[in-house]
């Protein structure tokens, strides 16, 4: 399906998961995307690392704390739901009152069909983080293991046209 252009290469990325709100880290992939060569980025691995900014160390809340945290193809500016087709990796931490911590990576990416990696021709993918309650200095390191493939033309215009349809 899809032919690699270059070797495996790492975007990295900070967001916060400090609020209830969501954080949003967009991330331009158009430097990798090129419809007239029907290049896309292919997705390898997605590695998400929780941490307190102010010490780089584990968090260690008091209380119970939970943070989720999205990587999507596109523009989206909240968290989705889990069965959404742009979602391409996601990861969620729960941190309970006694001092446990339990953490869920849900997504390794998902490879939908390709046996190396997710495929994005989007021109973006986007980052999202949100803590269930206030929960200071937390921070998610998130590694992005990426190629550059080119596709046949038709294999791109069928990533293209579920682009446009979602």
């Amino acid at each position: 399906m899809a032919k690699a252009k270059t070797g495996s290469f790492y975007i990295r990325r900070e967001i916060n998961t400090d609020a209830t709100t969501p954080a949003v880290v967009t991330i331009d992939t158009s430097a990798y995307v090129d419809p007239a060569d029907r290049q896309g980025v292919m997705i390898e691995s997605v590695d998400f690392i929780f941490y307190d900014s102010s010490t780089n160390l584990p968090n260690a809340p008091s209380g119970q704390r939970q943070v989720a945290v999205q990587l999507l193809s596109g523009a989206y500016t909240t968290l989705q739901p889990y069965d959404e087709e742009d979602l391409i990796a996601s990861a969620g931490v729960l941190f309970s009152g006694s001092g446990s911590a339990f953490n869920a990576l849900n997504l390794y990416p998902d490879v939908l069909g390709t046996p190396d990696g997710r495929i994005s021709v989007d021109d973006n993918l986007t980052l999202i983080g949100e803590a269930g309650q206030t929960f200071s200095n937390s921070r998610c390191a998130v590694l992005i293991k990426a190629k550059v493939v080119t596709l046949s033309n038709k294999d791109y215009m069928a990533l293209a046209m579920q682009t446009v349809a979602n």
